[in-house]
């Protein structure tokens, strides 16, 4: 195979034995998928129980959690500033605030209002942090351990269990079928990827994440767009802490242990450059179920949870790998 481009200004081939001129602007996208495509066909012939539709719809309702916090982590690494570390701190913090609301006899409404509230301005904070110079890392880092104990002192290191839950039905109820956590994460998919597309807002985002010096002089405000992206990324952390406790009906200290691991994972996964600039938020919704099929896949072959965990790692360095290598030989 060979990638050839001219001087006249034309986008680079790819040649392949067989295929002319396909162009790699088309391939480029998919091409992180490709070998998970693969894997899939060979699954659904070869793995017992795979491709039945019990469990492919029991991959989308898993994937739901990590998906619908990845999505929203991705507004952060798209606008350049890599991802916040404080995913699941955030997640908890929305669960253990609902729960406990629900619990004092506050109105379903209200409690909603007043977790989705605090969501923002814990994400504001960050977002106007780290929009003022700090390091996102370093800053994420502390905020998610500091919100993490706040929590767990304020709530006695206790697990909080709703005997009545207003959300049980959304959390883990069916509709048609379909687990309602796999509906919303369909939805918020098909909003995210209209909203980075189609609205000023959403390409000013990828424009701060290109170049957010070029995109001051055009007049976008740099600042208040990162504070943006936090802020969305903290309003689907809540969304997930709330859809977890309509499920289970408990919030405790460690019902998101390893969620940003897993959010990091699906986003490199999904092709996102870390670095910021180009990507869909729809690219962390499936870099999330790409990595629970892989799960699936490896559960039903009797794969313990250490070597799937190391599974997922390799996969998303390999595609990390993979997509650094394509932009330098594309340059």
């Amino acid at each position: 195979m060979s990638i050839n481009s001219s001087n006249s200004g034309q986008e680079p081939t790819v040649k392949i034995p067989g295929v002319a001129g396909l162009r790699w602007d088309r391939l480029g996208p998919l091409s992180p998928f490709i070998p998970v495509i693969v894997i899939g066909l060979i699954a659904a012939v070869s793995v017992r129980g795979f491709a039945t539709a019990p469990n492919l719809i029991a991959v989308v309702q898993a994937s739901a959690i990590t998906g619908i916090a990845a999505i929203g982590t991705a507004a952060i690494t798209i606008c350049g500033r890599f991802v916040s570390l404080a995913v699941e701190q955030q997640a908890m913090t929305a669960a253990f605030v609902f729960a406990a609301l629900i619990l004092a006899g506050m109105p379903l409404a209200v409690a909603l209002f007043a977790v989705f509230v605090l969501a923002a301005i814990l994400g504001f904070v960050q977002g106007y942090l780290v929009s003022r110079g700090l390091n996102p890392i370093v800053t994420t880092l502390a905020f998610g351990s500091v919100l993490f104990g706040v929590v767990v002192w304020l709530a006695d290191n206790r697990t909080l269990t709703l005997s009545d839950n207003p959300m049980a039905s959304i959390g883990g109820g069916l509709t048609l079928g379909i687990p309602n956590q796999a509906l919303i994460f369909l939805v918020l998919v098909a909003v995210g990827t209209w909203f980075l597309s189609r609205t000023t807002l959403g390409r000013q985002i990828v424009l701060t994440g290109a170049n957010d010096k070029a995109a001051e002089l055009i007049g976008i405000p740099t600042k208040r767009i990162v504070i943006i992206a936090f802020v969305i990324a903290g309003l689907l952390a809540a969304v997930v802490g709330i859809l977890v406790v309509g499920q289970v009906s408990q919030a405790k200290s460690d019902m998101f242990r390893g969620l940003t691991i897993d959010v990091v994972a699906a986003i490199l996964v999904g092709g996102i450059a870390i670095q910021g600039g180009e990507g869909q938020l729809w690219r962390a919704g499936l870099g999330a179920i790409v990595l629970t099929m892989l799960s699936n896949i490896m559960l039903l072959l009797g794969i313990d949870a250490g070597m799937r965990e190391l599974a997922k790692g390799i996969l998303a360095g390999a595609v990390l790998l993979t997509i650094t290598l394509m932009k330098e030989r594309g340059k």
